[in-house]
């Protein structure tokens, strides 16, 4: 299998395991804050990939100072640094005004609305130097329209606070996919994939107490949907994001992983009982053709 297919497979089970995501993310929202529920699993996601992320840097060497100069080490950290930060950044503005729309927007919808980001990714690429294909733009225009047919049948004037804040957060998913493409290497994935985790809870964690107060019998409660959501679609999900990416492009990737909102429509009715109107699954199955043309070559 070619380095491209496995990128490209793997980015499938990360679109599948964060459309499973929205389905606990309604359910965080029962029983705690919004910005609490995404502060918390942040930080779990953060601390559950400690081993795995010692693991590999004493596998690879990558902070030794037997295989590396001090000035190797020093800029190694430094990127380390940086790139979880702004990786942070964007994912915080991303996964907050995501879960807060989520409060007013079911999860199918919400799911679609978020596949914004694949129009979003290549403009952003294009500022640090990345040209867009010609195919790209052809499969980005295609996934608009299904886009368009499956999630906005009552017109713009019919969005909702939730809408326009979910449409906030596909921008913070784009920006977050190309600043990972800047600073992920074959050997500090899993190490980004924390530090992002890290950052994004800790400051959500304070904007949660600044804003929502302490909501600790809600996060008692909400245990098995935050263990899941640890687990599954955020530790596993963006781990597997930043591992797909090392081996395709960002506007590929993009238009893969909005398979996510097909998911989310598939689980919100399997599990929320939402109903898929033949418009919606019109605007999925457009949506699909639009992924599996971007990926031929």
């Amino acid at each position: 299998m070619s380095d491209k297919n496995k990128g490209n497979l793997i980015l499938l089970l990360t679109a599948i395991l964060w459309g499973s995501g929205f389905i606990s993310q309604k359910l965080g929202n029962r029983v705690m804050p919004p910005m609490t529920f995404n502060a918390v699993r942040q930080l779990m996601a953060a601390v559950v990939l400690t081993p795995i992320v010692l693991r590999g840097l004493k596998a690879s060497g990558y902070f030794s100072r037997e295989s590396n100069t001090a000035s190797q080490l020093d800029d190694r950290k430094k990127r380390a640094i940086k790139g979880g930060i702004l990786c942070g950044i964007f994912m915080l503005i991303g996964t907050a005004t995501q879960q807060i729309g989520l409060l007013t927007v079911s999860a199918g919808k919400s799911g679609f609305i978020s596949s914004i980001y694949i129009v979003f990714t290549p403009l952003f690429s294009v500022i640090v130097g990345s040209k867009v294909k010609r195919r790209t733009v052809i499969c980005i225009a295609i996934a608009m329209i299904g886009f368009a047919v499956m999630s906005l049948k009552d017109g713009i004037s019919g969005a909702t606070a939730g809408d326009w804040l979910t449409l906030v957060s596909a921008a913070g998913f784009a920006a977050q996919i190309v600043v990972v493409n800047q600073f992920v290497d074959k050997d500090n994935a899993v190490l980004l994939s924390q530090l992002q985790f890290l950052f994004c809870g800790a400051a959500g964690l304070v904007v949660a107490l600044l804003m929502e107060g302490p909501a600790w019998a809600g996060v008692l409660a909400g245990i098995p949907v935050l263990l899941y959501q640890t687990f599954v679609p955020t530790a596993g999900g963006y781990t597997l994001q930043i591992i797909g990416q090392k081996y395709t492009d960002s506007s590929t990737a993009a238009l893969i992983m909005s398979l996510e909102s097909v998911f989310a429509m598939i689980f919100g009715a399997l599990f929320l009982h939402e109903i898929m109107s033949a418009r919606e699954i019109a605007g999925a199955a457009i949506i699909f053709a639009a992924t599996i043309l971007g990926q031929r070559e």
